[in-house]
């Protein structure tokens, strides 16, 4: 008994498909087997790595220094300026007492005066309780509060003069004269200072109480 004619045809048709999907899978599992082996490749590795790399965000390392806040910075101190002495005598012509002579040394101890002459000197005696009978006759009216004694250095080029006196020594040789007559202290004479830059540069001797 033949086979139908439709019925071959039919079944050369699905042999024909089967064919073909079994092909086509064939050929995805061989693509997909080659990528397989493609990324399996020291290449390919290497290319992953460095796509990983440049995916990377870059981060800066950055020393951090922490100070102790215990420890605080050293700092030069600053240089103190010396103190003004308070008893400098500024430049100017000062009468007074001299209490001391260094003749090595070049320096007097003085005792600051303050001197009065004419109505001044009357007026000054009257404050101070003195009786003025008693000093009328005076050239001048010397009045000596503040008992502080300064040493001042003595120029080289002073100038010295006393009344017996027309020249005036050098310095060594006055200032040896103004020690032998202010050995014994008295109130017969007093001396003017003048002062330039904290040293005496002239010293002159002047007559305090009248002589009659």
């Amino acid at each position: 008994m033949k086979t139908p004619q439709i019925g071959q045809s039919v079944l050369r048709g699905r042999r024909g498909m089967v064919l073909f999907v079994s092909g086509a899978l064939a050929m995805g599992i061989g693509v997909a087997g080659g990528r397989a082996l493609a990324s399996d490749s020291p290449a390919a590795q290497n290319q992953v790595e460095a796509d990983g790399r440049e995916t990377q965000t870059p981060v800066a390392s950055q020393a951090v220094t922490e100070q102790d806040p215990s420890v605080a910075p050293s700092q030069p101190s600053p240089s103190a300026d010396p103190a003004p002495d308070p008893n400098a005598l500024a430049d100017g012509v000062y009468p007074t007492f001299v209490r001391a002579v260094d003749v090595q040394g070049a320096k007097v101890t003085v005792d600051v005066l303050q001197v009065f002459a004419g109505t001044a000197a009357h007026q000054a005696a009257i404050e101070d309780g003195v009786p003025w009978a008693d000093v009328q006759y005076n050239p001048v009216y010397i009045r000596n509060e503040n008992p502080l004694l300064r040493t001042l250095p003595v120029a080289r080029s002073v100038k010295i003069k006393f009344i017996a006196m027309c020249m005036s020594p050098s310095r060594w040789v006055g200032l040896t004269e103004l020690r032998k007559q202010t050995a014994n202290f008295d109130d017969l004479y007093y001396y003017e200072m003048s002062v330039i830059d904290g040293s005496v540069v002239a010293i002159e001797q002047k007559i305090a109480v009248s002589a009659c």
